[in-house]
């Protein structure tokens, strides 16, 4: 088996963004207190920044549009996705809140191999507006820490993993 980990790492912040102009002023803050989790690129360039202040926030981007996260969005987003990879593969599993794992070992010759395969989804996702991280391993698990890291394995993908940071840990436990 080969799994394909498809991580979508601004998916929070994208599914607003995806038909928004390139110029929005967008931020998306925690409940309480209030700050900044994510900010849109032209956000980041006038000056936001994550974990500051709502208030702080405002004040040097007077123009910025500032929301919750919306769980219901990204789950149809990632639904959504999933339907896109089955051009791919019929073995599609969702790994919420940012993931999509593929068992892509029987689609492998038919696309001429992972990186090609990577390269397709890679355009797929960007042409929806979406940013995503691929890794492939023998596990599902382990193709989703690779992704979260933006690592790709060395040919002992067991050893790679012992390179991971601890934090890793923390993606996909559940």
């Amino acid at each position: 088996m080969l799994w394909l980990a498809v991580v979508l790492p601004e998916l929070p912040l994208q599914v607003l963004l995806r038909a928004a102009p390139a110029d929005t002023l967008l931020a998306l803050k925690s409940e309480a207190p209030a700050r900044i989790l994510a900010a849109s690129p032209a956000a980041l360039a006038a000056g936001v920044r994550r974990g500051q202040g709502v208030a702080a926030a405002l004040a040097v981007a007077p123009g910025l549009h500032v929301r919750f996260r919306s769980q219901a969005q990204e789950e149809a987003c990632l639904a959504e996705a999933a339907g896109w990879a089955g051009r791919f593969t019929s073995r599609i599993r969702l790994a919420p809140p940012d993931a999509l794992l593929l068992e892509i070992s029987s689609s492998l010759r038919l696309f001429g191999g992972v990186r090609q395969l990577e390269a397709e989804l890679l355009a797929l996702f960007s042409e929806a507006g979406l940013q995503a991280h691929l890794a492939s391993a023998p596990t599902a698990l382990a193709a989703r820490w690779f992704a979260c890291c933006g690592r790709r394995p060395h040919t002992d993908w067991q050893q790679s993993l012992d390179a991971l940071p601890l934090e890793v840990l923390a993606h996909g436990a559940h």
